[in-house]
C-alpha cells in the first residue's frame, strides 16, 4: 500500500480508533483536527501527528491531505465533509452520512459535482463474521431470502453521552444498513415504535418493521437499557431466514470477558485497541479506493444516504404513535 497523506478530523473516542486504525496499516496520519485544544495536543502527542488544527478551513489552507476520515459528530458531517469535498479530498465519513436526510443529501450531491469519492463508514460491512453471513446469503445457501432481525442492546450510558440523537440515527444506523445489506433491496416501508424511561429526554427502546421492495421484512430492535457499567458491544444479534435455512451472526458472548471493577469486554472484532479488525479492514478499503486498487464500492454512496432516509423514518413514525412511513424509490439505487 502506498503511503497517502491522511488527514482525522475529530479526536473524539472514534477518531481515536480511527487513528489506532491507520496506525495498525502502516499509514502515518499527518493532521489532527479537533476544535477543543487540549485534546488536540494530547491526542496528536499520543499518536505522533505532526500537525494539528483547530478547524477545516486552516486544515486546508495548509495543505489538502490526500484522503480523510470524518470523525465529528453527526450534526457537522454535512459542513466537514461539504468543504474536503469541495477542495477535491476523498473522504470516509463515520455513520450515519448525516443527521438529516437534507444534510446527507446534501453530501452526496456534492460528492456527484466533484466526482470525489465519499464513502460511509459502514463499519460492520467488514466485520469477519456479518461477511461471512453475507457470502452465505448471496450463494444462495439460505434460498430466498424472507426476513431479517436483528438486535442490539446497549447501556444506559448512551442516553446520558448522546442526550439529543435518537437511537434511529445512532445505534439503528448498523442495523438498518445490514437489513439493506443481507435483503438486497432498499426499503420501502416503516412502521415504528419508541418508549423512553424517566429522566431520558430522548428513547431508550426502539422497535421497528421495515418492508423491502422485495417484499423481505425486517425486524430491528435497539434499546439504552442494560446497566451503567456493561461493556457496550455485547447483546448484539443478526438473524437470516430464508426458504432454505436460517443463520446469525451472534456477538453476545464476547471472547474475554473480565468481571471485576469495571466489568470489561474488549472488541476484538470491530475496532480493537490496537487498531485491527474490522475497522483496519474498512481503512484499508477506503485507501484501496483511493488510490484505484480497490474498484469495487463495499458501501455504495447511495447506501449510506437510504440508510439516514430508512432512520429518520423510523423516528419519525415512532413519534407519530407507530404511523406508517413509505419512502419513495431513490434515483440512486
Amino acid at each position: 500500500m502506498s503511503r497517502p497523506s491522511v488527514a482525522v478530523v475529530g479526536a473524539g473516542a472514534f477518531g481515536v480508533r480511527h487513528l489506532a486504525a491507520y496506525r495498525s496499516l502502516g499509514v502515518p496520519v499527518r493532521a489532527l483536527v479537533e476544535p477543543d485544544a487540549a485534546t488536540r495536543q494530547r491526542v496528536a502527542v499520543e499518536y505522533g501527528v505532526p500537525q494539528t488544527y483547530a478547524c477545516v478551513a486552516d486544515l486546508l489552507a495548509a495543505a489538502p491531505p490526500d484522503a480523510a476520515s470524518v470523525c465529528v459528530p453527526g450534526p457537522a458531517h454535512r459542513p466537514v465533509a461539504v468543504d474536503l469535498l469541495t477542495a477535491g479530498v476523498p473522504v470516509l465519513v463515520e455513520k450515519p452520512l448525516a443527521a438529516t436526510v437534507i444534510d446527507a443529501a446534501a453530501i452526496v450531491a456534492v460528492a456527484e459535482r466533484t466526482g470525489v469519492l465519499c464513502q460511509p463508514g459502514h463499519i460492520l460491512r467488514y466485520s469477519a463474521p456479518h461477511r461471512a453471513l453475507h457470502d452465505v446469503v448471496r450463494a444462495g445457501r439460505l434460498g430466498q431470502v424472507l426476513a431479517v432481525s436483528s438486535r442490539r442492546d446497549r447501556p444506559r450510558t448512551l442516553s446520558r453521552l448522546f442526550p439529543r440523537e435518537h437511537p434511529a440515527l445512532l445505534t439503528a444506523v448498523h442495523d438498518i444498513d445490514l437489513a439493506l445489506w443481507y435483503a438486497g433491496a432498499p426499503v420501502v416501508e416503516v412502521r415504528a415504535a419508541a418508549r423512553t424511561r424517566p429522566g431520558s429526554a430522548t428513547p431508550v427502546l426502539v422497535w421497528a418493521e421495515l418492508r423491502h421492495a422485495n417484499d423481505v421484512v425486517s425486524s430491528i430492535r435497539n434499546s439504552y437499557l442494560l446497566p451503567e457499567h456493561t461493556p457496550n458491544h455485547t447483546s448484539d444479534l443478526v438473524e437470516v431466514y430464508g426458504t432454505d435455512g436460517v443463520a446469525h451472526v451472534d456477538l453476545g458472548h464476547p471472547t474475554l470477558l473480565v468481571q471485576g471493577e469495571p466489568t470489561e469486554a474488549p472488541d476484538w472484532l470491530l475496532s480493537p485497541v490496537d487498531g485491527g479488525g474490522a475497522l483496519a479492514a474498512e481503512l484499508r478499503h477506503f485507501l484501496g479506493q483511493v488510490d484505484g486498487t480497490a474498484p469495487t464500492a463495499v458501501v455504495p454512496l447511495a447506501d449510506g444516504l437510504h440508510v439516514v432516509r430508512v432512520a429518520e423514518a423510523v423516528a419519525d413514525s415512532a413519534t407519530a404513535g407507530g404511523a406508517v412511513r413509505r419512502i419513495p424509490p431513490s434515483p440512486h439505487l
